[in-house]
């Protein structure tokens, strides 16, 4: 007996629908979870930057300098997801368009751009990208709540803008979270942190590796005692001669009895390390720090820190008596053991931050306020200036 029509329909649509299922599934598994992950915070970050801005628009207006920001926040931020794409293709090519998609349905709005990068990355995948995203899904991505304020509020904020972060700047000992240029940072840390992750960082870990940790110790022995006529000298234009002092004394014992700075001596005789360099003597002359500013291979700094940290480098006597190779390779050295000293640090505040750069802006905001404050405690006396709208 021959079975119904209706069942050899019923049976064939089930069969179909569970391999349409069975080839669903495959591509959702196909966008590896860590990629997954970075996608989602890269793009809720994005949200909330976007939020700012327009915050931002409504107190100032739309000027050409936000406008340029704007513009400049989407190429970071596209670049940033195209790399997480990139990285998931160099796993395996075959997940190319999953993952492109993934990464659209996570930022709609940059899909142009996204695609644009990833074509210029692999030209041959141009067709895949091509027809990647058909149809987009705007998803929704969970991002930190921005308050909007009434308009009163908003016009004395924009009014008093200069004032507020002048407060800010006395209570935490400098420039607070203020960013002015943070898109053209944004975009020069994702340039810093590749040339980190793919040169620096390597380097590190295999003197990590090679050298046992009391060479180590030796070698930023070294080089901290190299810095101290730089110390001695910014002590002096900064009146703080006892300090001046300690740091002559401090080079003198290290360069002789510590065999060039190798082995610490002056601490046991109670000569304690202190940090002194043109930007905190700038500050004490009462100069402002500018806008924050990350620089191309050289990381955070401040225009002020910026000027401070060329004027240091004809501050040391010991380049001119090397010549110019000895001192490249001196340079080299210092940077590759600052690195490995900070490398674990490094590494939990990556894992412990949803958006890095804020993070490592923060952290050097926050370590850069005690190097100006010689140790001190953060003054509080404006500290109810910062609440004077909250009534």
């Amino acid at each position: 007996m021959k079975p119904p029509i209706g069942q050899i329909t019923r049976l064939l649509g089930a069969a179909v629908f569970a391999m349409l299922m069975g080839t669903f599934t495959a591509a959702n598994a196909a966008v590896p979870a860590d990629i997954a992950e970075r996608l989602r915070q890269t793009a809720g970050t994005w949200q909330t930057s976007v939020d700012r801005q327009t915050q931002m628009q409504q107190l100032t207006g739309n000027t050409p300098s936000t406008a340029m920001a704007g513009e400049m926040n989407r190429r970071v931020y596209s670049s940033m997801i195209a790399q997480a794409v990139m990285e998931a293709i160099t796993r395996n090519p075959a997940d190319a368009r999953d993952v492109t998609n993934a990464a659209i349905n996570a930022a709609p709005d940059l899909k142009a751009s996204i695609l644009s990068n990833l074509s210029i990355a692999f030209p041959t995948m141009a067709a895949t990208f091509a027809g990647s995203g058909q149809p987009v899904r705007p998803v929704r991505v969970v991002t930190a709540a921005v308050p909007r304020a009434p308009p009163a509020a908003r016009q004395q904020a924009a009014q008093q803008l200069s004032e507020a972060d002048q407060v800010v700047g006395e209570t935490s000992g400098d420039a607070a979270d203020y960013d002015p240029l943070e898109g053209f940072n944004r975009a020069m840390f994702a340039v810093n942190e590749f040339l980190d992750s793919y040169l620096l960082v390597p380097i590190a870990r295999v003197y990590r590796v090679v050298m046992p940790e009391t060479v180590r110790e030796m070698g930023r022995n070294f080089f901290e005692n190299l810095n101290e006529p730089v110390v001695a000298i910014n002590d002096l234009l900064q009146a703080d001669f006892e300090n001046a002092g300690v740091s002559v004394g401090r080079f003198f014992v290290n360069s002789t009895v510590g065999l060039f700075g190798f082995f610490e001596v002056a601490e046991r005789l109670d000569l304690k390390e202190h940090p002194a360099d043109f930007g905190q003597t700038l500050y004490t002359y009462g100069v402002g720090s500018g806008p924050f500013v990350m620089l191309p291979f050289f990381g955070p700094s401040t225009l002020r820190e910026t000027v401070g940290t060329g004027v240091d480098s004809f501050f040391n006597p010991i380049g001119y008596l090397l010549d110019f190779e000895t001192r490249m390779y001196l340079k080299a050295s210092e940077i590759v053991v600052k690195r490995e000293a900070v490398l674990d640090p490094l590494d939990e505040l990556r894992k412990g931050s949803v958006d890095y750069y804020a993070a490592v802006r923060s952290a050097w905001q926050q370590n850069r306020a005690r190097v100006l404050r010689k140790g001190e405690p953060p003054p509080v006396e404006n500290l109810d200036a910062l609440f004077n709208d909250v009534k």
